[in-house]
């Protein structure tokens, strides 16, 4: 009965933390702690989408109002705001739960659309660098178009990621 129960609670989706108030604040000084060597990376990854640059405009008549999607898996995605204009200012706090083997943060702008959305870029994010370094950024990921030969803009965010040393 044990082992049901635990198989049940180990499959059970994870999904991202809704409340702000879980989140903590990636401008602050406060030591995050580096991961212990050989430990499994599981723990909260908090991500504060700063801003885009130079996003591709979508559009053919009227403004761009792009937004960002993040995820670890796919059936878990947290979307910002919509936003005006190619270069739009975000300021906005994302919590996920991190388990073991899930090592990649997939971010996708999009703009929005009345009746389809449109794919403007997308990046995969490894964390590996955060992972072990416990943050990292703010940095510029770039959103690559067509095999990477061509830039589609670019997503400024930070992460800290807090190991779950249970």
């Amino acid at each position: 009965m044990k082992f049901l129960a635990l198989s049940a609670l180990l499959l059970a989706p994870i999904s991202v933390l809704a409340s702000a108030e879980h989140c903590v604040d990636l401008d602050s000084k406060a030591p995050s702690g580096p991961k212990i060597a050989g430990s499994s990376n599981k723990g909260s990854l908090y991500i504060k989408l700063n801003s885009a640059s130079n996003l591709r405009d979508k559009d053919l008549f009227g403004k761009s109002d792009p937004y960002v999607e993040m995820w670890l898996e796919s059936k878990y995605k947290s979307r910002s705001k919509d936003t005006k204009g190619l270069n739009p200012v975000f300021n906005e706090t994302f919590c996920f739960y991190v388990r073991p083997g899930q090592d990649k943060l997939y971010v996708r702008a999009v703009d929005s659309d009345t009746f389809r959305d449109d794919k403007i870029g997308q990046a995969t994010v490894p964390l590996s660098n955060v992972f072990s370094t416990g943050s990292e950024g703010p940095k510029d990921y770039d959103l690559p178009k067509w095999f990477g030969l061509r830039s589609s803009g670019k997503i400024n965010m930070q992460m800290r990621f807090i190991e779950d040393r249970s």
